[in-house]
């Protein structure tokens, strides 16, 4: 799998993407975030969930969540702005640390390089309390004008 930004992976999601997921997913949002839109890629046979924000965090002026979500339960959650991404996983890795299956790729690049991976902080698995970390951890960002704390609070929502 190649993730967003154009880097290979050494892991992938396993199992098939769940669009049941992706809606409940996109429901969250639709429902709780203001600032945001959200869109399946293909409604009946979807690869991605895209969550568009009108306004970004710090000095930019939008910003872009693109959502995978496989049958199994992992999932990949990539941020991006004008030269900025990070992402939130969990599925199988081959990385050093963490030694569970979540982790997480800090701006500015995502990096795949494995000192740069840490570990998540996602504790949860349900598709919609991970949508409200996720939601809570940008709005955290956007409060703050600031990426650097996007993986900092203490197991969201």
């Amino acid at each position: 799998m190649s993730d967003l930004d154009g880097d290979s992976e050494s892991h992938t999601l396993r199992g098939s993407i769940d669009r049941k997921s992706l809606c409940d997913f996109r429901d969250i949002f639709q429902e709780e975030e203001p600032l945001a839109t959200a869109e399946l890629d293909d409604p009946l046979n979807p690869d991605v969930l895209t969550i568009m924000y009108n306004t970004g965090i710090g000095e930019d002026s939008s910003g872009r969540f693109d959502i995978r979500w496989s049958t199994v339960g992992d999932y990949n959650i990539h941020y991006t702005d004008t030269d900025r991404n990070l992402r939130w996983d969990l599925h199988h890795h081959g990385y050093t640390a963490p030694l569970d299956d979540r982790h997480y790729h800090p701006s500015p690049n995502a990096s795949n390089d494995d000192e740069d991976v840490e570990k998540s902080c996602i504790g949860v698995q349900e598709v919609e309390t991970v949508a409200r970390a996720v939601k809570a951890a940008w709005r955290e960002c956007y409060n703050v004008g600031s990426l650097d704390i996007a993986n900092d609070l203490d197991n969201p929502p």
